[in-house]
């Protein structure tokens, strides 16, 4: 567990970073927007950890995807009424179906290891961040949580020996497509979300 610390640090860092660049590009952000921003790019240092259940970056973000499920509908209730059905309609999926059918489809194989699945999860995140905080949050949520996932593949790449000694037998986790049905997977559901996203935001 002490290896993980270093991934701790870059997540904190790379939240309150995250939403300290974007509060000094956008003076007007509110703190919700902010709050988001922060939350995302310490969610997204993580997120290329949930193709192995036994690592704690599974089970942060899992644990953090079920807060989410009850936080975010209530925030809908309160701001938003408009859209608090399809937010409780995907709270249900995420506290039930989600987690189980994610591990089947992926296996710790390196799926979550790339530049195109860090495009599609970050894109994920964004998602989150519009029910949560409405259009202007989809941006900084999705560069936060962007950011965070490649530095987590550059630190893997690190710790690893892969970065600065290219002859290593093992892949590189900073790869642009991954490799087999990663890619295959991941470019469906890149297309989804965005097209999610658009048809939501019209």
């Amino acid at each position: 567990m002490t290896h993980y610390v270093p991934y701790q640090i870059a997540a904190l860092a790379i939240g309150l970073g995250g939403a300290a660049v974007y509060s000094l590009l956008t003076p007007e952000a509110n703190l919700l927007v902010l709050a988001v921003a922060a939350l995302s790019g310490y969610v997204g240092t993580f997120l290329a950890d949930i193709d192995d259940e036994t690592s704690a970056g599974y089970r942060i973000v899992k644990r953090l995807s079920r807060l989410a499920a009850i936080i975010v509908p209530c925030i809908q209730f309160f701001y938003r009424p408009t859209d608090l059905l399809l937010a409780i309609v995907l709270a249900l999926f995420m506290v039930n179906r989600f987690w189980t059918l994610f591990s089947q489809l992926v296996g710790r194989g390196g799926y979550t290891h790339s530049l195109l699945a860090a495009v599609c999860l970050s894109l994920g995140v964004a998602g989150v961040g519009y029910m949560t905080a409405g259009p202007e949050a989809v941006l900084p949520a999705f560069l936060s949580s962007g950011a965070g996932y490649i530095f987590h593949l550059l630190l893997d790449d690190i710790h690893n020996d892969r970065l600065l000694n290219p002859n290593a037998s093992v892949q590189p986790a900073l790869t642009p497509l991954g490799s087999g049905e990663a890619t295959e997977l991941y470019s469906i559901l890149a297309i989804g979300l965005l097209s999610c996203i658009a048809l939501w935001t019209l």
